[in-house]
Formats: structure tokens, C-alpha cells, sequence
């Protein structure tokens, strides 16, 4: 059964839209927490979600502030209305507490795509005690360059306005990825699937350029991530899951993507495991063998559940 609705954000008042699939004459076993990832929207995920329902779980996903049905404006995407990169973590708790109070006694797994990957581990920074396990999906890897480009965004924001475009600001943080695959089409590396890349080519809520407000928040959430300070690591025991695509780009290699891991583990998680998907690139959940990726994620969780 899919239900739709919007909530508040608490952070600053912002509509929040928000789909939930929950499973029908279930018991509900757990409950999963989609968190999309850049310039894409949350419907992409109700394959997933539902697949995970006919299994026994309530799934939950939300656009992302400056996303799909999370702005004030349809000009608005890509702007966050938030220079932290806080508001778009405290969105994700929001979301949960309606549906954490109608299944109080059911584990709960996050589950973070691309720069929803950052979002999640963000999330974890702070907040692994009201998780019961973590899925990091498509990582973006530790770029060295994003201190750089931070300052840069900040300072091209104060001149021209966080809701300005740069295409220079674009093409420097994600328009390398498709110069790494073989081809002509455009955003390949989202996806071996040549159908998934013309879906999303042809969705006018996908693949927007973000804002100079929109980069500011995305590499604070990389600086925030890969700092070491500020772990409270209060949930030292929360099974955490990293999946990929082996021919991702955003994940850097596979020597990047186990660079990753390493520094996630080293926070002080004991439960940390991995796989990487032959023949997949970045989307992972939207490729043709797709359903070797929900098998694995579903058994996670049921090994996982309390």
C-alpha cells in the first residue's frame, strides 16, 4: 500500500514530501528508511520499496530539500535553503518519527544512496543510536580536492547569490564521471543499463544542475564525514553494510571504496561488511541484475533485526 503526505521540517519549516510503502495483511518486521541521492527524487526507489514491502517491511522515503517536491519553487532545484549542510540530516530523523511511532517495536535500517551515502553517514555521526542498521550505497569517496572547492564555492556564493549557477563549480565536482566510461551517452556512469540512463535523461526531475548553495552543502557534508572529530559512536555495535557498483566512479576505485570502509570502521564500529557488484556502475539499484542487490540488502536486514 503507498501512501503519500508532507511534513514540516523542524529545522526551518520547509515542506518535506514524503511516499511510504508498507506491506499489506503483514505483520511488519522492520522498517527501512530510503535516502536518495543528488539531483534525483525518491519515486526512482518504489521498485525497491516494493519489493521490500511484499517481504514485511514499511519503507519510508523523502525528497531531499531542493528535490523533487521539497522546494517552494520548481526553480528551486538544486537550492537547499541551508548553508550548513545540517538541515538536510535533521531532515531525515523528521521524517522517521511518524512512522517509527505507528511500528514502535521494529527494527530500523537507514538506507543512503550517493550523496544521500554522506546524508546517512552524517546521520550516524550523530545519531547511530536510533538506528538499527546502516546500508551505505554508491559512497562518495574522501576527495582531497573538496576543501578547495568549498572555499571556492563559499566565496563565488557571497559574490553572486547561493541560488546562482556555475558551470565551472559543475563541471569541476561531477563532470568528470562520464569522461571515466567507454560510450556517447550522456550521465553513463549512473549505469550499465542503457534503459535506466534514458529514464533518467528524460526526467525533468533528474540531473538538474545544483546551485552554488546546492555544492556548498554537498562538500560540507564530504569535509563533515571525513573528519575525524565529532563521532560519538554511541551504537559501536550497529551493523553497518557498504555496497557498490565496481565500476562507480563516485566511490573512486575499489581501493578508494576499501579506503572508505577502513575510516568508517576506525570511528569504532565492530560490524562493518562489504561487496562490490561486477558489471554494475553507479546505480546499483537500477540495473539489469538489480535483483542480486535487494536480495542481499533483504538478507542484511534479516540477519540483523532484534
Amino acid at each position: 500500500m503507498e501512501l503519500r503526505r508532507k511534513i514540516r521540517s523542524k529545522s526551518d519549516g520547509l515542506p518535506i514530501d514524503i511516499v511510504e510503502v508498507v506491506p499489506e495483511a503483514k505483520e511488519v518486521k522492520g522498517i527501512i528508511q530510503i535516502v536518495h541521492g543528488m539531483a534525483e527524487h525518491k519515486e526512482r526507489y518504489l521498485h525497491f520499496m516494493n519489493y521490500l514491502a511484499e517481504q514485511g517491511y514499511a519503507c519510508i522515503a523523502h525528497d531531499h530539500r531542493g528535490h523533487g517536491n521539497s522546494v517552494l519553487d520548481p526553480a528551486d532545484l538544486g537550492y537547499f535553503y541551508d548553508e550548513s549542510g545540517e538541515a538536510i540530516v535533521e531532515d531525515v530523523r523528521d521524517v522517521s518519527k511518524d512512522l517509527r511511532f505507528r511500528y514502535p517495536h521494529v527494527p530500523v535500517f537507514l538506507f543512503g544512496h550517493s550523496m544521500g551515502s554522506l546524508v546517512v553517514r552524517k546521520f550516524a555521526k550523530s545519531y547511530d543510536d536510533e538506528i538499527d542498521g546502516l546500508i551505505i550505497c554508491g559512497a562518495v569517496y574522501e576527495n582531497p580536492a573538496a576543501k578547495i572547492g568549498l572555499k571556492l564555492v563559499k566565496k563565488m556564493s557571497s559574490l553572486m547569490g547561493g541560488k546562482s549557477h556555475s558551470t565551472i563549480i559543475t563541471k569541476l565536482v561531477d563532470g568528470s564521471f562520464d569522461s571515466s566510461i567507454p560510450g556517447e551517452d550522456k550521465n553513463r556512469w549512473i549505469s550499465v543499463n542503457k534503459d535506466n540512463i534514458e529514464a533518467f535523461n528524460k526526467d525533468e526531475r533528474c540531473g538538474f544542475p545544483f546551485t552554488l548553495n546546492g555544492y556548498q552543502n554537498l562538500l560540507s557534508l564530504v569535509m563533515d564525514v571525513y573528519d575525524n572529530e565529532g563521532w560519538k559512536v554511541k551504537n559501536p555495535e550497529l551493523p553497518v553494510f557498504f555496497i557498490a557498483g565496481i565500476d562507480d566512479p563516485v566511490i573512486g576505485s575499489p581501493d578508494e571504496f576499501k579506503k572508505t570502509i577502513h575510516k568508517f570502521a576506525k570511528h569504532g564500529y565492530d560490524h562493518v561488511e562489504s561487496k562490490l557488484y561486477p558489471q554494475m556502475r553507479h546505480e546499483i539499484l537500477n540495473e539489469i541484475n538489480r535483483q542480486q542487490v535487494y536480495d542481499d540488502v533483504l538478507e542484511f536486514m534479516e540477519k540483523n533485526r532484534k
